[in-house]
């Protein structure tokens, strides 16, 4: 019995490794394409360094008065972060 439950655990893992590698694939897929249309259509690539002390505060502040959802809007329309990237970064505060 305790070796069936190995060998279904091991299976197991081994089918979601599998899939979070084929994941992690077409993810880096996808950003090489993205950064080639970027560069093709000459946009800015939103970065972090249109984030200044000013803004910083500003979304500090935001969040210490509960107001998360706001601070990363304001995030995403100063620096035209994606919402992963602005949550991420909100929360990193």
């Amino acid at each position: 019995m305790e070796y069936i439950s190995v060998i279904l655990i091991t299976i197991l893992f081994s089918i979601f490794n599998t899939n979070i590698n084929a994941l992690q694939r077409d993810q880096k897929r996808i950003e090489l394409k993205l950064d080639r249309i970027i560069e093709h259509f000459g946009l800015p690539e939103p970065s972090k360094e249109k984030i200044n002390d000013e803004l910083k505060d500003e979304l500090i502040k935001l969040i210490e008065a509960n107001k998360k959802v706001k601070a990363i809007k304001k995030l995403r329309d100063v620096t035209g972060m994606g919402l992963v990237e602005a949550k991420d970064y909100v929360d990193s505060l």
